[in-house]
């Protein structure tokens, strides 16, 4: 067994605090390591001590430590020099240094190698620091212009930071070596650390804080608070000196409390790009709703760079303690509950290169106000859908003077609000052909790309036979009157009495997020009505038609293209039908009326072999349309206009 991680401790004194951070380590620690101690003479005799006990008693019961070493040095010269000659002694492709003074977690360690095998151009990774009571105490820190560092608290997601301790420190010892170690200019502790991962920095290797991993530091366990301070000052100088043209390009630590919009850009300095995405809630993509779409755009700007520091700008917090974990694993910062949005912005001025704006109202109420304090940023109006077809939808099917006044109304809103929002953008996004040549008549200065949605479709799916019944899949926000629940509730009450008069005994599943009261009261007799399912293929790959006689809504309706690329058929309405390239196809499966609707369903649950030609049709227009290529590829162009050349996959 060899190991990939050797532990290097080096110790002056504090004996106890020695063998507990050694047995928890044995205690927590999976994969096979190797250690190495070294005594800078400590005056207690915990070096004769370690030199009998280390391999002995110490480590007795763990088997996954396979090899222990003391070396003793004749005085004490410092963290440094022995954390150099503890590396000299190490055998493995990884070194953890290690002070006394930290007790690791379970699972403390997997996240920090998983995370050093999928970037190899990571030279140093570093758990959060945890005080004794549980708070944080470091999630790395900031280097400021005036040569002192201040430790940033914010423990949500990973990221890359100027340096975190080498309390617990992982260091590839190829890097280690390439920088010379730590610098032999230091007195006995404290900036090696620090200078020791700029170094790393100049030689093209990054140091990254993962907050799956944690430890408990006893801060300056091992020496008096005040020794510490004393040994701060001495080193400060030799690192202002050693840096003086980095430290030159930043501003003071000092300036930050009076100036917190220093310590985000500070945060974010090493970004190669800073995006700032305002949407509704934060993408909850198994729930439908147009979220799974926000999702693939949002991975699209973190896919852009491996280093974008992605913010996420959640209006209402529903559900954010849920999926705001999902995001921060993929190093996305999430923002939410914000009150004063004014001094919001202000705290973040001047940080962005990128602000997008998802939707009409997000552009009015956040992006522009937001925008304001971000001059330089690239402006980008996502529409998603056009909004101001909805009302215009209600206003043809009103018959109530007063609900037509309304709905005419609020159309004639929306309509403004979003020419004014393509016309405000630099950059703007549409779901659709159709919608992006409004976009471009309204705002023609404006670029109006077209990105979709992405889906990956199978190469095998199951034909026809052993398909039964009719499915419903959309989403219902557990209120009335939401597109979906108008489209169930008319299938149920227009369509499938006359559709169950020629195939008696056909069930209907009703599978979404959230069913509201009305939807849930289809549930009994041939109805299912299924809720939230973790993965909609297996209830699509097994029916026989989706059916959505769908009346409001705009843009490109996602459930399709779910359906599409599960080779399920379905019959819809013209709105439904929007931006789906169904070109001749759509005299199968576009009705307009319910009558018409159960005519189309009765003949795709009849016809085996149109039932297979309109199967294959959708599977083309997938992999045509809607694959995960051509989506990146339509982002892509949506980054190059925002002056950002994306990383090759």
């Amino acid at each position: 067994m060899t190991p990939r991680l050797t532990f290097v401790l080096v110790s002056y004194g504090g004996r106890e605090l020695v063998v507990t951070c050694l047995k928890k380590l044995a205690e927590h620690t999976p994969a096979p390591y190797d250690v190495v101690v070294v005594d800078s003479a400590s005056p207690d005799g915990t070096g004769e001590w370690l030199a009998e006990n280390l391999s002995g008693e110490l480590l007795a019961g763990s088997t996954r430590c396979l090899s222990a070493t003391v070396l003793r040095m004749p005085e004490n010269l410092g963290f440094g020099a022995g954390c150099n000659l503890g590396v000299q002694h190490a055998r493995t492709e990884l070194v953890c240094f290690l002070n006394a003074d930290v007790e690791v977690r379970d699972g403390w360690l997997e996240p920090l190698l998983s995370f050093l095998d999928s970037r190899a151009d990571v030279g140093a990774v570093a758990p959060v620091m945890l005080n004794t009571d549980g708070s944080v105490q470091e999630s790395g820190s900031l280097i400021g212009g005036d040569g002192w560092c201040r430790a940033w608290e914010d423990a949500s997601f990973p990221r890359e930071v100027d340096y975190a301790s080498a309390a617990c420190l992982i260091v590839r010892r190829k890097a280690f070596l390439q920088t010379g170690g730590f610098s032999p200019e230091y007195e006995i502790a404290y900036f090696e650390d620090v200078d020791l991962q700029l170094a790393l920095r100049a030689r093209g290797w990054q140091t990254w804080v993962i907050p799956e991993s944690t430890v408990d530091h006893a801060r300056h366990g091992s020496s008096s608070s005040e020794r510490a301070n004393e040994l701060m000052r001495l080193n400060h100088g030799v690192f202002q000196r050693r840096w003086a043209d980095e430290l030159a390009k930043r501003p003071a630590v000092t300036s930050l409390d009076e100036w917190p919009h220093r310590a985000l850009w500070l945060r974010d300095r090493n970004a190669p790009y800073r995006v700032l995405l305002i949407d509704d809630r934060v993408p909850q993509a198994d729930r439908g709703r147009g979220d799974p779409r926000t999702a693939a755009v949002v991975d699209s700007w973190i896919e852009g760079h491996p280093n974008a520091r992605v913010t996420f700008f959640a209006v209402s917090a529903e559900r954010v303690e849920e999926y705001a974990p999902r995001w921060h694993a993929k190093g996305v910062e999430i923002v939410h509950g914000v009150t004063d949005l004014e001094a919001w912005s202000r705290s973040r001025a001047g940080l962005y290169d990128v602000i997008v704006a998802f939707r009409p109202h997000n552009y009015a109420n956040y992006g522009v106000p937001i925008a304001r304090s971000q001059p330089q940023a690239i402006r980008v109006y996502d529409s998603e859908a056009l909004f101001h077809r909805r009302p215009e939808q209600h206003f043809e099917h009103s018959v109530d003077s007063a609900e037509r006044r309304h709905h005419a109304i609020e159309a004639a809103r929306l309509r403004e609000e979003e020419q004014s929002a393509f016309r405000w953008a630099d950059v703007a996004v549409c779901v659709s052909e159709e919608e992006a040549e409004w976009a471009r008549r309204v705002a023609p200065e404006t670029p109006a790309h077209v990105a979709c949605y992405p889906i990956v479709t199978p190469d095998d799916v199951p034909g026809v036979e052993g398909r039964q019944g009719i499915v419903f899949f959309g989403g219902f926000d557990n209120t009335p009157r939401t597109p979906n629940e108008f489209a169930v509730l008319e299938l149920a009450e227009d369509v499938l009495p006359g559709l169950r008069l020629r195939h008696p005994g056909l069930t209907l599943r009703v599978v979404g997020a959230d069913p509201s009261p009305n939807v849930l009261a289809l549930h009994g007799g041939l109805n299912e009505v299924v809720g939230r399912v973790p993965d909609p293929r297996p209830w699509l790959s097994s029916a026989r038609l989706h059916v959505v006689p769908m009346r409001f809504g705009a843009g490109v309706k996602i459930k399709f293209v779910d359906s599409m690329s599960a080779g399920l058929p379905f019959v819809t309405t013209p709105v439904g039908a929007e931006g789906l390239h169904l070109g001749a196809y759509a005299r199968h499966l576009v009705g307009e009326s319910p009558a018409e609707m159960v005519e189309l369903c009765d003949r795709m649950l009849r016809d085996d072999e149109l039932w297979s030609d309109v199967q294959q049709e959708m599977l083309r227009i997938c992999r045509e349309h809607f694959s995960e290529d051509g989506f990146r590829r339509s982002m892509a162009k949506v980054l190059l206009d925002c002056g950002i050349c994306p990383v090759p996959r």
